[in-house]
């Protein structure tokens, strides 16, 4: 079992499949390199929110449909993050595009709920985190900004309200503020949708960071634009240099770059999340990246013009080195739920049991379409799962790469046997009818799918069917989501699952 703990531990072998070539990732596993290389996080970890406190770094991210939600994750280098905690436990909705802030040695997390603006406040950064606190504005994209004692949030659509001297209400109306700024007309873009704003206050100016052309659609659309004013409630200037970071060809790897947060390291250096989708692979949602930044003599900022999303960058903080991913894998031998987990749509700590080896998650709902799966994300072109499943008379469970209940494909175990659900739901056979316990693996190379089971004592046998998944993303299906590897029980009863594994690679059962 990885608990909480183990799994903010582990540092262990584990994903080096940052969709590089294969030489550029033995150089990452070498100690003391001075590049890197994005993505920082690999798969769906979009709308980030970093901070700096001292000689350390925090972040949060949109958690969506998931809980428990808004994990905190912690760094010493802005480039290899462990999970501390998670500030939400139960589900408050689909949580999108959170804003971490420090203001008067209290920590804040302003976030939308089913578009409705809450905050969330703790001592430290790892919590614990106070319950949630309705606003009482219907709004996305929060960003909290203080001068001489007032506060104020700004909010998707150029809007600001200003709160109470405690951060957890709001003493004004929310008013439109900023104004977009004005694309090219050329611009190939979803939408103007000013959204994401981010503000930091550096040498005697409030700097406001949105972002403009739509999260989705054409490679090109999504971007950073800056302004920046001497007070927290503007009047704002633009930058010279918008669009500080935008994607400027289909061609690029990293697409729809957008939604960017300035961070500082304790030695002066100057960095931006972005998140971006892949090339061929948005169905891993929005992923990490991190570009340096650079002060110009006139007092705005920008990415130098050397660099790009895609290229061997230098390392913020000196003596340090990129280190693989983290291993969602999980024996279950201990009673917490790792923090790789998230539930769809629920988090009911009664439904499930840990310990010795196994989780016993109980049957819900009808079928996949209610029975809020079990979910971890991860990252990569190619990988395999595998897990050994048992089920009581009743229950259908199933190892799933899930993108929301309607689109998921995966190997099922149920009272009608083994059988593949393809990702229109079709489920087109089944065999070995009667069986309540097998081995399952998926193994996703680049976005076809084989699956694969073994009843105890058994060889392996492959499927008949195997899937595509690469319609399973956003700009087909809506809903800003990734696939990700789950796991379901439904109908009645329970299924216990032991030993779930994962490898950043193809690896066809010998």
């Amino acid at each position: 079992m990885i608990t909480r703990r183990r799994f903010v531990q582990n540092t262990a072998l584990v994903s080096t499949a940052l969709a590089l070539p294969s030489h550029t990732r033995v150089l990452l596993a070498q100690a003391g390199s001075s590049t890197y290389h994005n993505p920082i996080l690999g798969g769906d970890h979009p709308d980030a929110s970093p901070i700096r406190v001292g000689d350390d770094f925090y972040l949060t991210h949109s958690s969506f449909d998931y809980a428990p939600g808004l994990l905190i994750w912690h760094s010493r280098d802005l480039l290899n993050w462990r999970p501390v905690a998670a500030a939400l436990h139960g589900y408050h909705g689909s949580v999108w595009a959170p804003y971490l802030c420090e203001y008067e040695r209290q920590f804040y997390i302003y976030f939308p709920a089913d578009n409705r603006l809450r905050v969330i406040h703790a001592d430290h950064p790892t919590g614990p985190w106070r319950e949630p606190v309705d606003l009482g504005i219907n709004a996305i994209d929060p960003a909290h900004a203080a001068e001489n004692g007032r506060r104020f949030l700004y909010m998707a659509g150029g809007q600001m309200a200003e709160l109470n001297a405690d951060g957890l209400s709001v003493k004004t109306a929310p008013r439109v503020v900023f104004e977009p700024w004005p694309m090219p007309a050329t611009t190939r873009m979803e939408c103007t949708c000013l959204e994401a704003p981010k503000i930091l206050q550096h040498n005697g100016y409030y700097y406001l960071n949105v972002a403009e052309g739509g999260t989705g659609g054409p490679a090109t659309s999504h971007s950073v634009i800056s302004a920046r004013s001497r007070h927290a409630q503007g009047p704002w200037e633009f930058s010279p240099y918008n669009p500080v970071v935008r994607t400027r060809s289909r061609e690029e790897r990293w697409m729809s770059v957008g939604h960017g947060r300035l961070v500082d390291t304790p030695g002066g250096k100057w960095y931006m999340t972005v998140h971006s989708y892949e090339n061929g692979y948005r169905t891993l949602g929005r992923q990490l990246l991190l570009l340096p930044i650079e002060w110009t003599t006139d007092g705005w900022f920008r990415v130098p013009d050397s660099i790009t999303a895609d290229a061997a960058i230098p390392v913020p903080v000196p003596g340090t080195s990129q280190q693989p991913f983290l291993d969602p894998s999980d024996d279950f031998t201990g009673p917490e739920l790792g923090l790789q987990w998230g539930f769809w749509h629920e988090y009911d700590a009664a439904r499930f049991t840990m310990g010795n080896g196994a989780l016993t998650l109980a049957a819900r709902g009808r079928s996949l379409a209610d029975s809020s799966p079990l979910t971890a994300a991860v990252g990569g072109h190619s990988y395999t799962v595998e897990i050994d499943a048992e089920i009581e008379p009743g229950c259908e469970c199933g190892l799933m790469l899930f993108y929301d209940p309607q689109h998921a494909t995966g190997i099922l175990l149920g009272p009608e046997g083994v059988g593949v659900r393809l990702a229109n739901g079709y489920v087109p056979s089944r065999q070995q009818k009667g069986a309540t316990r097998a081995n399952l693996r998926v193994v996703n190379d680049r976005q076809e799918v084989d699956f694969y089971f073994r009843p105890p004592g058994k060889a392996w046998q492959r499927t008949q069917e195997s899937a595509e998944i690469s319609g399973m993303q956003h700009n087909v299906l809506g809903g800003f989501l990734d696939v990700r590897p789950a796991v379901f029980a439904s109908g009645s009863g329970k299924a216990t699952l032991r030993n779930f594994r994962y490898w950043p690679e193809v690896k066809v059962p010998g």
